[in-house]
């Protein structure tokens, strides 16, 4: 009886691994369907109405910053998580909370920096009401550095 019991507790353990490693893997490649697909140029190049070389300018610029701004929210991201620890840890002011919180701060701002760096080189690709309407649509998001949907805007 020990024996089956074992049997089908091991089963179990081995399928539940099974199943979070081939998910892991299917969002690991749905993840970057998503980004090589890049929809949110799509949203550019329609509701701005991009020529093609224009297009191909703000492609090339999206492309070269994808991999600094996922490296900037991972950096974020740790930060935030270390601070929330640190908070929970000790439910007082510590040296090491302020220095994490201090972390994490200027990790935003190097974060909006870059971020608006980025959509300033953008707007660059484009005649001047493109880009303006770009700005007007973009720089909410960038400013409240919330990572809602750009197009959410609108609803304003």
């Amino acid at each position: 009886m020990k024996r089956i019991i074992l049997t089908l507790l091991v089963a179990l353990v081995a399928g539940a691994a099974a199943y979070c490693l081939t998910r892991t893997h299917q969002m690991a490649v749905h993840r970057s369907v998503l980004l090589d697909s890049m929809p949110e140029l799509a949203w550019v190049k329609s509701e701005l109405k991009l020529t093609d070389d224009q297009f191909a300018k703000v492609s090339v610029l999206h492309t070269a910053y994808r991999p600094k701004c996922a490296d900037m929210c991972g950096r974020i991201a740790a930060a935030h998580e270390k601070a929330e620890s640190l908070i929970h840890k000790t439910p007082e002011l510590t040296p090491e909370l302020e220095q994490a919180i201090e972390e994490h701060a200027a990790l935003h701002v190097e974060g909006q920096k870059a971020m608006l760096n980025h959509i300033f080189q953008t707007a660059g690709a484009m005649n001047h009401e493109q880009a303006a309407r770009y700005l007007k649509e973009v720089l909410p998001f960038a400013l409240d550095f919330s990572h809602s949907d750009p197009g959410e805007t609108n609803a304003r």
